[in-house]
């Protein structure tokens, strides 16, 4: 075999750089250099080996850009349940997982829920559970209700939108001995607000160090706060860049936990749930919306993530989610794991030149950022909360803007939309840390009506 591959000589990067501008027959080379306004980094659609800046990295090793997951790249398929009504949503639940959803994520949405309604029949003991919750007298009656099942799989969240970080104190000593994962980064309404990769991880490292430092100052070891911490992340469109983000977060996180110098290498591990945003979402043209997904999914299973929860495109509608929508959503992870086997290959554009290359170039980007409000006191000062938000506003109007102009594309939106009367629109307005949701459909229907 080592005969074999002697007859083929190697190529330069020089050689190849000559072949490839012969192929452009005289076109400019620059049309080969990626200039990505919004996410502010260029970068070449093509490098070469001696580009490579990728080590020999194993997953579970430092810097766990490859994730902590060795025998496989399993992941969740997670069904958010809102909860309005405690019958339906115990029905939904049930529906879900008899429809392949092995995690399930609870939010509700009135005041006072009854949750042994909500959660009567369910095995908890066979699969894995979020709760978000709105106060901490919310998670004490559903803590108390959880102690009693046996093997439970749970994490409890407190979004930062709803929790300060003086609630810790109420709470922390349910979980010093016994780690659940109660502290949920939200970096996926950063990017539902508009924001780039690089300022959704660099939002996520600074919340999650928040809490580390918080929990530590309870009297958790860097160990056991960082088994307190998961992110939600966000899914965009950009393939290979959401998954250089994830890789990217993960990296990052680990340099973050080693500067406590942890006991236990698990420490290390960064719980990843991808959810797909509504951003570039149709309901013009929902079958378009079954592609968006799909590839969005496979970014996120690429890059290693725990769980993967595809939103149905029409959930934040005024009709609601539709039982197509809700169908197509939790097929797509069934899948790719089941017919696809995504769930066996650990990390598999590991090692690819161009994907090494926008992982460091993404991470550096949200390093800074994340160290710049490391140094003025963290996103729980209100003024550097501020300061960020205009950002993620800058490049929220920015996407508005190439929308409308047609530099971004959307099949179905604003390029070869359908002729029929849309009787449906959107209704998703919940403001995150003042950033409203942004849909670009409904950007382009208000611009252009």
């Amino acid at each position: 075999m080592s005969d074999f591959f002697k007859e083929f000589s190697k190529v330069s990067k020089e050689e190849w750089v000559t072949k490839i501008e012969a192929d452009l027959k005289g076109k400019d080379p620059d049309l080969l250099v990626v200039n990505d306004a919004i996410e502010d980094i260029q970068f070449s659609t093509y490098y070469h080996n001696e580009d490579s800046i990728a080590e020999n990295e194993l997953p579970g090793n430092y810097p766990n850009k490859r994730g902590m997951n060795k025998p496989s790249n399993a992941f969740q398929n997670g069904k958010l349940i809102l909860i309005q009504n405690e019958k339906e949503a115990n029905k939904k639940a049930l529906h879900a997982l008899n429809s392949g959803a092995d995690l399930l994520i609870f939010k509700t949405a009135i005041a006072k829920t009854e949750w042994k309604i909500v959660l009567e029949g369910i095995r908890f003991e066979y699969i894995h559970t979020q709760f978000v919750v709105q106060s901490v007298q919310e998670f004490e009656t559903l803590h108390s209700l959880l102690q009693k099942e046996a093997n439970i799989q749970y994490n409890i969240d407190f979004h930062e939108d709803s929790f300060e970080l003086n609630d810790l104190t109420a709470v922390a000593q349910n979980f010093k001995i016994n780690q659940q994962r109660f502290c949920a980064v939200n970096g996926f309404k950063i990017q539902q607000a508009g924001g780039n990769a690089w300022q959704e991880i660099a939002f996520s490292l600074s919340t999650a160090h928040e809490y580390l430092v918080k929990l530590m100052a309870e009297g958790f070891s860097i160990d056991e706060a960082s088994a307190c911490v998961t992110f939600n992340l966000g899914i965009g469109s950009n393939y290979f860049l959401e998954t250089a983000k994830f890789r990217s977060l993960k990296q990052l996180w680990s340099k973050i936990v080693r500067a406590y110098s942890p006991e236990h290498s698990c420490s290390y591990n960064c719980h990843i749930t991808a959810v797909t945003t509504h951003l570039n979402k149709s309901l013009k043209d929902p079958h378009t919306n079954l592609l968006r997904q799909t590839t969005e999914a496979m970014s996120a299973v690429n890059a290693g993530v725990d769980a993967l929860a595809i939103l149905p495109y029409d959930i934040f509608s005024s009709n609601g989610e539709s039982e197509l929508a809700e169908r197509t959503a939790l097929n797509i992870s069934s899948i790719l794991a089941e017919e696809s086997y995504f769930d066996k290959v650990i990390d598999p554009l590991g090692g690819s030149y161009s994907i090494e290359k926008l992982t460091e170039l993404v991470g550096r980007k949200a390093w800074a950022e994340f160290q710049q409000i490391d140094a003025k006191g963290g996103l729980f000062n209100s003024e550097i909360l501020i300061d960020f938000t205009q950002k993620v506003t800058e490049k929220r109007n920015l996407r508005i803007a190439f929308f409308n102009e047609g530099k971004i594309t959307g099949i179905g939106m604003n390029i070869y939309p359908p002729n029929e009367e849309m009787k449906n629109d959107w209704a998703y307005e919940v403001n995150y840390l003042n950033l409203k949701p942004l849909i670009l459909e409904r950007e382009y229907k208000t611009v252009n009506a």
